[in-house]
């Protein structure tokens, strides 16, 4: 099945290309020579005022929008995670139907569904 096309999807998917990257051992290794340049600029030009805040501005920053990326690609991970169980429950005889969707129930009846045998 073919995913549809739009501009929902494209920015789904330009998302989890920016998580995967981000995660993977070149950005980390990005990450640590920036670090090391940027610790070095302050070594040798001093810690100045500016250098600082400059600093929290931009970590603050990518921080506050990698946030966002992640958890759009963890919900929808997530998703795809319990559609599959949720199938998985249909399609097992004996299982208990009442168990599909069981993450969109209050927690006192998850409670209440857990404790049953």
């Amino acid at each position: 099945m073919e995913p549809t096309k739009g501009p929902r999807n494209a920015i789904s998917a330009a998302t989890r290309q920016i998580v995967d990257w981000t995660g993977s051992a070149w950005a980390a290794a990005m990450a640590a020579v920036l670090a090391l340049m940027w610790l070095a600029g302050g070594l040798f030009g001093g810690f100045t005022e500016h250098w600082l805040y400059l600093l929290h501005a931009v970590t603050a920053v990518f921080t506050f929008v990698m946030v966002f990326f992640i958890q759009h690609t963890t919900g929808r991970e997530s998703r795809a995670v319990l559609l599959k169980l949720d199938e998985l429950v249909r399609a097992t005889s004996g299982a208990r139907d009442e168990l599909i969707a069981a993450e969109r129930l209050p927690l006192r009846e998850q409670e209440q569904l857990e404790d049953r045998p």
